[in-house]
C-alpha cells in the first residue's frame, strides 16, 4: 500500500540524488547545463531536509555573519532569496517542466539573528497546468514562525524539438 511516508526523501544527499534522477526525465532548455544543487543553493547553505514529492520541500540553514545587518540580525533579503530557492525545486519537480518565478510575497514575522538555525518548509497549494502556487514557511529553533511566503510560478513549455 503506498502512503505519503513510503513517499518521502529524506536527508541532503538524498534528495540531491532524487532530484538529478528526476531531471534526466525532465525537459531542460538547449544549451543549458545543469548544476545540481544549483550555485544559488550551494551560495545560500541550504540543506534539504525533507522532499515529500508533489507535496513539500524543506530545509535549513544556519545564518552565517555575512547574511547579517548592523546589528547582527539576518537580512530580510536572503530569506526571501532562501524561499524562492525553496521553491524552485518544488515547481520543477511537481509541474514536470521549467517553471519561473512570476511573483514572491514575503512578509517577516520576527528576528533572526546571525549564528541560528532556521528550518524552512514550501508546500504546494494548487498545481495547475500554467501556474503552481506555493506557500512557505521559516521557523527558528525554538520553532517560532519567523517569516512566511507565496510564490506564483508560470509553468514554461518548452518548444518541442
Amino acid at each position: 500500500m503506498d502512503t505519503e511516508s513510503d513517499n518521502v526523501i529524506k536527508g541532503h544527499e538524498q534528495i540531491v540524488a532524487h532530484v538529478i534522477a528526476a531531471f534526466d526525465d525532465l525537459p531542460v532548455p538547449p544549451g543549458i547545463r545543469l548544476q545540481l544543487p544549483p550555485p544559488s543553493t550551494t551560495t545560500l547553505a541550504l540543506q534539504y531536509e525533507k522532499f515529500v514529492p508533489g507535496r513539500s520541500i524543506s530545509a535549513t540553514v544556519e545564518i552565517p555573519p555575512q547574511y547579517g545587518n548592523v546589528m547582527g540580525i539576518l537580512q530580510g533579503g536572503f530569506i526571501a532569496a532562501m524561499f524562492d530557492d525553496l521553491m524552485a525545486p518544488l515547481s520543477y519537480l511537481t509541474a514536470k517542466n521549467p517553471t519561473t518565478s512570476m511573483d514572491l510575497t514575503t512578509h517577516f514575522l520576527r528576528p533572526v539573528f546571525v549564528g541560528e538555525r532556521v528550518t524552512l518548509t514550501a508546500t504546494v497549494q494548487k498545481a495547475g497546468r500554467t501556474a503552481i502556487y506555493l506557500a512557505a514557511e521559516a521557523h527558528n529553533e525554538k520553532n517560532k514562525l519567523v517569516a512566511t511566503a507565496v510564490s506564483t510560478l508560470q509553468v514554461v513549455g518548452l518548444p518541442q524539438t
